[in-house]
């Protein structure tokens, strides 16, 4: 757990950050991909945006959920109030959080998330498929793959049967919040029976094939023999 909180810093890091209002911007997100995509000798657009994606989602969710569900913790998130600390290539390496956040007993999955998902999530995605041209369903089981590895930990430390772990069940199970508005996280991931094994498999391909020199991942959805290094 020390090692997925140091994601996470307060205003006093002394480290240059970029506001996270910024990268709603197509031309800042722009420049911030064209950076990270010198790290591919053919890079494609789409392609870097998952791959950048899915940097940003393991720094931001894994600690904030763990709190959440774990702890009963909220931290802000609300992406017009943090800010991104980047790697030299542009990849996010921590979030600087305007304050230490707060205990909460949430009523229900959708009060328990909102701020993540609606204030984070939702416009980030929409801007990273703007800017892109990834679809946004790619981005959003992106995210979604990460909360279930999130969750799975977060179950086999304190059971199928915690207040938490149930409430972030919901975020896969149910296909809309009780706004009636679409839950972009439902069923990011598969369990499939091959043999005596069970298989992990994404619902959605992330495309990050279309890079040469990467992979496919081990729970990619297409029929494929490269398989070899995970998301």
């Amino acid at each position: 757990m020390a090692t997925i909180g140091e994601q996470l810093v307060l205003e006093d890091d002394p480290r240059p950050y970029v506001p996270g209002g910024e990268l709603l911007d197509e031309r800042r997100l722009g420049r911030l991909l064209a950076r990270f995509a010198e790290n591919y000798e053919q890079p494609d657009l789409p392609a870097v945006a998952t791959q950048w994606s899915k940097w940003h989602f393991s720094v931001l969710l894994t600690p904030v959920l763990a709190a959440n569900v774990i702890a009963d913790w909220h931290l802000p998130t609300d992406i017009q109030s943090i800010g991104v600390i980047l790697s030299e290539d542009s990849r996010t390496l921590a979030m600087r959080l305007p304050s230490e956040g707060r205990a909460v007993r949430p009523a229900n999955a959708h009060e328990r998330f909102d701020v993540l998902i609606e204030r984070h999530l939702k416009p980030l995605i929409a801007a990273l498929s703007h800017a892109s041209g990834l679809p946004q369903k790619v981005l959003w089981s992106n995210a979604g793959n990460v909360a279930e590895n999130v969750m799975r930990e977060c179950e086999t430390l304190l059971g199928a049967d915690h207040p938490g772990v149930q409430a972030g069940s919901l975020l896969f199970s149910s296909r809309h919040w009780p706004d009636g508005s679409r839950n972009g996280l439902y069923q990011p991931v598969r369990y499939v029976n091959k043999g005596d094994e069970t298989h992990r498999q994404r619902r959605v391909c992330c495309l990050r094939y279309l890079i040469p020199s990467l992979a496919y991942c081990k729970s990619c959805p297409l029929d494929v023999s490269r398989r070899q290094t995970p998301c």
